[in-house]
């Protein structure tokens, strides 16, 4: 039995000699950044595409989320971003560890279309993919279970060919 456990999280937890290689468009996932997510949306710190930001959360129940998110909102942490995008088009936001992503444009959340895990030894953990109209979104994080996590948004068309 302590041997299927062992092998069972060697499996879900990959042990890594070095960082994976990374592909467009998240080529920058090491780059340096740091914030304090926001705890109302009203000055929530940007994200902006392509730039990855090391993030202090707050206890969830103490984040002011414009709506309920799909889950987590009173557990672990959470917190806010803005986000805007000048046109149209897919973005995913990557996370380093385990948390629940909602976009908010207006008054509705946006539903994801899509969601995945980055390469093994990445350090990314979870993308989730939202097709969003041009304009200004909160980035809503909820559900963390650590008290940080690195965030980043990018475009899926970003430096391919044309």
């Amino acid at each position: 039995m302590i041997i299927l456990a062992t092998l069972l999280l060697a499996a879900a937890d990959p042990v890594c000699a070095a960082p994976a290689p990374l592909v467009e468009p998240w080529t920058s996932w090491t780059q340096s950044g740091q914030a304090k997510a926001g705890m109302l949306a009203l000055g929530a710190p940007a994200l902006i595409l392509g730039k990855p930001l090391t993030a202090d959360l707050s206890p969830a129940a103490q984040v002011q989320f414009r709506l309920a998110p799909g889950k987590g909102a009173k557990e672990g942490y959470g917190g806010l971003f803005s986000l805007s995008l000048k046109q149209a088009g897919r973005v995913g936001i990557a996370l380093s560890g385990p948390a629940w992503v909602d976009v908010v444009a207006g008054d509705a959340s946006l539903a994801s279309v899509d969601h995945g895990h980055g390469p093994d030894c990445s350090g990314i953990r979870k993308i989730v993919w939202f097709d969003l109209p041009a304009g200004r979104h909160l980035v809503q994080i909820a559900g963390s279970q650590a008290a940080s996590v690195r965030v980043m948004a990018a475009d899926a068309a970003a430096n391919q060919p044309r």
